[in-house]
């Protein structure tokens, strides 16, 4: 009798059917409908919880930032112009405005009235406008204001108001993300620094672009871009396809000096509006800002260990020391008199957070000096003073 192995095993070709395809596919459909429906109501609840904490926070630092503002003396009034539509015959109402002297700002408190200009008075109080501004500078008979419009995906503006009457905007056209901003001395032209790409000048090199603009406030001149203009220079690096601009600052109505980056390290060139040239003063460092009296010149330089230091330049001597700021000053700032700079800072670190706060300080350029506290929860000070 032969042995026989173990019996094969074969296919059962009665087993129950399989489920369909179209059932299949019905099931999978459901299940990722399910999944759909708990991701969207984990994420709104998660929306809601978010939206709580943030507006907790910003009540919290609103709280802290008024209670900062009384403390100390700084009160604040809130004018509110009409806003009532008004016919194009009639005048701009008259609003609040600046006095020789006086310094506007952007108001820097959290909440509801973050962003407003506003008018630092000689007694530390301040008056709320009606205008929102990421940036301002006022001089002479004009200001300007850069600001972010509401909507969706967002766009920017630039505004030039009467100084006399902030309500009354003379021109306004579009921007990319401002920066910095600046109204000549005796309020012939106006600049802007914006990102055309970036938001940051420690990545220039980068991902960041930026473009400085030139206007004539009133007349009927071309706006001009800072890349239009010439470098006059021996070296031949200084190329100007090549070069990105910001920070200007304005000495008349044809003087000016401007950051210039060449692809290595920022630095001061100094231009002529009429020429349309520009040249390096041999001076690294970018935002330079001069004095009512034409005689200073202050600049930040960059540290070794990052962050920035202020310098000064006396422009009759080249003399040039290091400012007393121990805090990186990442600002361009703004002269209160010949022998006072005025500058923002974050205080405790509160840069990254939903309506960052600013306080703006005060400096005597004398060495040995101690920076004071000018005004908390503000930023973008522009000191108004009457044409030369």
């Amino acid at each position: 009798m032969t042995e026989s192995g173990p019996a094969e095993t074969e296919p059962n070709i009665n087993h129950e059917p399989l489920a369909s395809p179209t059932a299949g596919n019905q099931k999978n459909f459901l299940i990722i409908v399910g999944l759909i429906v708990v991701l969207a109501v984990v994420g709104g609840l998660y929306f809601t919880w978010s939206k709580t904490r943030q507006s907790d926070s910003l009540a919290e630092r609103g709280a802290r930032a008024q209670a900062a503002n009384e403390e100390l003396g700084f009160g604040i009034n809130r004018a509110r112009p009409t806003s009532t539509p008004r016919p194009e015959s009639t005048a701009v109402p008259q609003g609040p405005a600046p006095s020789e002297g006086e310094v506007m700002v952007v108001h820097r408190v959290p909440g509801d009235d973050y962003g407003r200009m506003a008018i630092r008075h000689a007694d530390g109080t301040r008056t709320l406008l009606d205008q929102t501004c990421m940036r301002l500078h006022v001089a002479a008979d004009y200001g300007i204001c850069l600001s972010q419009n509401d909507s969706f995906v967002p766009t920017y503006t630039t505004s030039v108001f009467r100084s006399d009457n902030p309500a009354d905007v003379i021109k306004e056209y579009s921007s990319s993300l401002p920066s910095r901003a600046r109204i000549s001395p005796n309020g012939i032209y106006s600049s802007v620094t914006a990102f055309a790409t970036g938001t940051s000048y420690e990545d220039i090199s980068g991902e960041t672009t930026t473009i400085v603009t030139i206007d004539e406030i009133v007349g009927t001149s071309r706006l001009r871009s800072a890349r239009q203009f010439e470098v006059v220079a021996d070296d031949s690096s200084y190329q100007v396809q090549d070069a990105q601009f910001w920070g200007l600052t304005f000495a008349d109505d044809d003087e000016f000096f401007i950051t210039g980056y060449f692809g290595e390290s920022p630095e001061i060139l100094q231009g002529s509006l009429g020429a349309e040239t520009m040249s390096p003063l041999g001076w690294k460092g970018s935002c330079p800002s001069l004095s009512p009296d034409a005689k200073t010149l202050v600049y930040k330089e960059m540290r070794d260990e990052g962050g920035f230091d202020l310098v000064a330049v006396d422009l009759d001597t080249d003399d040039r020391w290091i400012l007393d700021e121990a805090r990186s000053v990442d600002d361009q700032v703004e002269w209160l008199d010949n022998d006072t700079i005025l500058y923002a800072l974050h205080p405790n670190g509160l840069e990254n957070a939903v309506q960052p706060e600013f306080d703006i300080w005060m400096l005597d350029i004398a060495p040995g000096s101690v920076p004071e506290l000018f005004l908390p929860n503000a930023d973008s000070p522009a000191v108004m003073r009457s044409a030369e």
